[in-house]
């Protein structure tokens, strides 16, 4: 690993908001981090709490640390992007505000960058805050309906995978890619600022030909969501993802019956579910679906020129993208209709797929 000299330059960039129960202990990690050539470029997104106030007197010292503020909310998109346009490494990492980062984190991932040049993004294992329980090795999606897996949840935080793993796309929570590739495919989309950024960049790093890869001895320690759940009600969750979904399908199936097909799976099982949810007087996230899609239908003159920019330097077909991209498929008819059966065939095609990633231990029978 590069824990010597002539390690290249990183950045990482820290988005923060009101996370003062989290930042001394995330920051303390990464400043420990055993790797000698990198500098933090904390943005505090407008935080109302004592979070600045924390950095400053534990870190402001530093001289690795570089803060920057904004005088209001910008999302999660804008407020990493603003932190890119800071940064001077020659990589650059994102990392969440609420993890501890295992020292070598940082090493293992440049490491497995600089050791594989067709790697284009590169994101860590993501383990429970206590180190007991994995909670994804990256993210799989399948087709049309964008069911989201994250690989390897809920197994021991011991649990060993291959060195580095194909996935669709690599956790936000922690990721690293090449300054000089982010500036050639682009950041995140700053008018969809949630569940649409991590999902975006392994999209468009596929697109240039490149791979999306979880490095398995990259580690870091998790609260997932800690910073943001209690600012969000189910209405603002069913309605960012249902939105970043949407903007997701245009941007895979470039095909325009393809496209047609998800759309209709996609919004003929949001229909059935809403019904379900009105039936149950859960009127909240049911008028959240709706939204979702007249937002679509408002900012659709945006949607369609990502899709048009996202395919115009394409550096693989869209069969390649939909085999490198969508990893779980399911048959038609149990796309849009609920079923336990539909649930089931899922999370066999699921473990199939994770089987394939284990280093020496032993298969499980999907079955």
């Amino acid at each position: 690993m590069f824990v010597q000299k002539n390690a290249p330059f990183a950045s990482v960039i820290i988005l923060n908001f009101n996370g003062e129960n989290y930042l001394e202990r995330c920051l303390f990690s990464v400043f420990n981090t055993k790797y000698p050539n990198f500098e933090v470029i904390f943005v505090d997104n407008a935080s109302t709490d004592s979070s600045l106030n924390i950095v400053e007197k534990a870190f402001g010292n530093d001289k690795r640390l570089r803060i920057f503020k904004s005088n209001k909310n910008i999302g999660f998109s804008a407020g990493n992007n603003f932190g890119f346009h800071q940064a001077r490494g020659d990589y650059i990492v994102f990392l969440n505000n609420d993890t501890i980062a295992d020292p070598y984190w940082l090493a293992a991932l440049v490491d497995a960058m600089e050791k594989d040049l067709n790697i284009g993004l590169a994101g860590s294992t993501i383990l429970s805050i206590d180190g007991k329980k994995l909670r994804g090795a990256g993210g799989l999606w399948s087709d049309y309906l964008l069911f989201l897996y994250p690989i390897g949840a809920g197994r021991r935080g011991d649990f060993k995978f291959l060195p580095t793993i194909e996935v669709s796309f690599a956790s936000g929570c922690s990721m690293i890619a090449k300054k000089e590739f982010l500036e050639e495919i682009g950041l995140f989309d700053p008018e969809i600022p949630y569940n649409y950024d991590d999902t975006l960049l392994g999209l468009k790093t596929w697109l240039a030909g490149k791979r999306v890869v979880t490095v398995s001895s990259s580690r870091i320690l998790h609260v997932s969501g800690a910073t943001t759940k209690k600012y969000w009600n189910n209405y603002a969750v069913t309605f960012s993802l249902l939105r970043a979904k949407t903007c997701l399908i245009f941007d895979v199936y470039s095909n325009f019956k393809d496209l047609i097909k998800a759309l209709f799976i996609l919004y003929s099982f949001v229909a059935i579910q809403s019904m379900f949810l009105m039936k149950k007087k859960n009127l909240l996230e049911a008028s959240a679906n709706i939204q979702a899609l007249v937002w679509v239908l408002q900012n659709f003159k945006h949607v369609w020129k990502n899709r048009l920019e996202h395919w115009s330097n394409a550096k693989i077909s869209t069969k390649m993208l939909l085999e490198k991209f969508i990893r779980i498929r399911l048959p038609f008819p149990l796309c849009v209709i609920p079923s336990k059966l539909r649930n089931s065939v899922y999370n066999n095609e699921c473990l199939k797929y994770e089987n394939m990633l284990i280093r020496d231990s032993p298969k499980i029978d999907p079955s």
